[in-house]
């Protein structure tokens, strides 16, 4: 199948309830959650849509996500989120509007095992909420074709469906397998709406670069777009959407060479970027950012002068709260994770650049007492406790991660958290490494195995062990505050989960400060 046409009607006063959202077969559209009280601290939340008239059609735009199906529950403040992007929509639904989405791709940072299966939670996440097509982007290509492949079935009755598409990315030199599908075309609120993605030159370079078997061809957008645009059209859709997963300018040079697009939503952009179109001829050029802080709404009514409106919405935690759908859609997710054992997998195992292995805390506070008597007062000594637990007054709707790689990065010890790789003797689960359970003394001073051998023969028979090598292990484990805020801390505490860290560094260096001598 060249290109396959969808005609379905968006029933607004219904969904289709994923077998993953744990609803019980209810048809029934949830009730919008009401708005989160303001903050302490916070100024009072800003309207949004304000002044908008109901419109023909509304779209969701959206892209890079980078794997953030969530805001991490590290930052309180922190934007973002499939469960709040799902509470404006059951906002908007309650108000009568017909909305769909449309993403321009990047949705995970990764392609890993875990990668995947949160691939198929984010895009069971976005079809729930009414996405209608995700982009082949690099993200997505750097999965492998064949798993792209067994996620697809003619109908949508699976995750991945007819979600992706693409107009010039094929897979195993096979144009009509029907992944990604060159093209969608869905009424909305009346109106015909057609879509297509295509994926820029670097992106083509990184996921097929010339010479290297990796059974994904990438054509010239502008050779393979003329070639789609005529089916597009003989739809005859009221609106077109290009979805450019490339550079902001290659964006604008389609938008030029193409101007029976009407709107073009492109990548490449800063994290949080304009909130207004750059127009090109009469093509509006848009972005949403990155990491799902934020969404765009751009609301179609046909006939005025100018038949579009747009607003980028920041997702924050005063005016949006977390859509139950999401949190089933969340539970199912970390279920799978637990089945699997990732933790466990090889493919996350890597060795620790010292060669050593890490003990536990209490095996360094049998020398180092004063010390481990103020770690253990610590919220690193619990920082395990909050992925089963959640933070207080998350209780009962919190859902665990303590499966989760991506979270045990940093609440237990012996992970590299930045990359979410577990050293060799790092922690494995509670059963087999109870002794590794939070953030530890290692994780900052680096695994303790050699030190603490050295130590306990020196106790044991003094001339067992040669002074110079001794204290050169001691010297080795130590950490004074400039390393610490410049090399250690920011591997958690980065700008993504403790956004007031580096500013207040002093500040939180006094919590946990231990400069006793035992």
């Amino acid at each position: 199948m060249e290109g396959v046409v969808i005609r379905e009607r968006v029933h607004f006063a219904a969904f289709i309830v994923l077998l993953l959202s744990g609803c019980g077969g209810c048809s029934k559209s949830p009730a919008p959650p009401p708005p989160a009280p303001v903050m302490a601290g916070l100024a009072p939340p800003k309207p949004f849509l304000e002044g908008w008239e109901k419109p023909t059609a509304a779209l969701f735009l959206s892209g890079e996500q980078f794997g953030y199906l969530e805001p991490c529950g590290c930052s309180l403040t922190q934007s973002g989120g499939l469960a709040r992007r799902a509470s404006l929509e059951a906002m908007l639904r309650e108000k009568g509007w017909p909305i769909a989405g449309l993403d321009v791709g990047g949705t995970l940072k990764r392609s890993r095992r875990q990668d995947q299966v949160k691939f198929e939670a984010i895009l069971s996440g976005l079809k729930e909420i009414g996405y209608k097509a995700v982009g082949a982007g690099t993200a997505e290509l750097h999965l492998p074709p064949d798993y792209l492949l067994s996620q697809f079935s003619e109908g949508d009755g699976i995750p991945l469906g007819g979600l992706l598409v693409s107009a010039n990315v094929i897979l195993f030199d096979t144009v009509d397998l029907g992944v990604p599908r060159h093209y969608r075309v869905f009424e909305l609120g009346g109106k015909k709406i057609a879509v297509t993605s295509v994926l820029g030159k670097q992106g083509a370079e990184e996921v097929a670069p010339d010479g290297v078997q990796t059974n994904i061809k990438v054509r010239d957008a502008a050779e393979a777009l003329p070639e789609v645009l005529p089916k597009l059209q003989e739809e005859k859709p009221d609106l077109m959407v290009l979805l450019s997963h490339g550079t902001v300018e290659e964006a604008k040079a389609l938008a030029e060479k193409f101007p029976q697009f009407q709107v073009v939503l492109t990548t490449g952009g800063p994290e949080d970027p304009s909130e207004k179109p750059v127009l090109v001829g009469n093509t509006w050029v848009l972005e949403a950012g990155h990491k799902g802080k934020h969404i765009g709404v751009l609301g179609f009514y046909p006939g005025a002068k100018p038949p579009l409106k747009w607003e980028l919405i920041q997702l924050d935690n005063v005016r949006f709260k977390n859509d139950p759908r999401m949190d089933a859609l969340m539970k199912s997710y970390q279920q799978q994770l637990q089945d699997l054992d990732l933790a466990r997998s090889d493919e996350l195992l890597v060795p620790h650049p010292s060669g050593d292995k890490f003990v536990g805390a209490k095996v360094c506070g049998e020398c180092h007492k004063q010390a481990y008597a103020k770690w253990s007062k610590s919220k690193h000594a619990h920082a395990f406790e909050t992925l089963s637990k959640g933070r207080k007054g998350q209780e009962s709707t919190w859902v665990s991660r303590i499966y989760d790689p991506d979270c045990l990065a940093c609440h237990v010890t012996g992970w590299d958290p930045q990359n979410v790789l577990r050293f060799e003797s790092g922690y494995l689960d509670q059963a087999t490494t109870a002794h590794l359970v939070g953030q530890q003394c290692e994780n900052c001073h680096g695994p303790g195995q050699k030190h603490t051998d050295l130590e306990r023969a020196f106790k044991a028979d003094l001339k067992s062990v040669e002074k110079d090598v001794l204290n050169a292990a001691r010297a080795a484990a130590k950490l004074n505050s400039a390393t610490a805020e410049k090399k250690v801390c920011q591997n958690c505490h980065d700008y993504e989960n403790s956004p007031k860290f580096s500013g207040n560094f002093k500040k939180y260096w006094e919590e946990i400060r231990h400069p006793w001598k035992d």
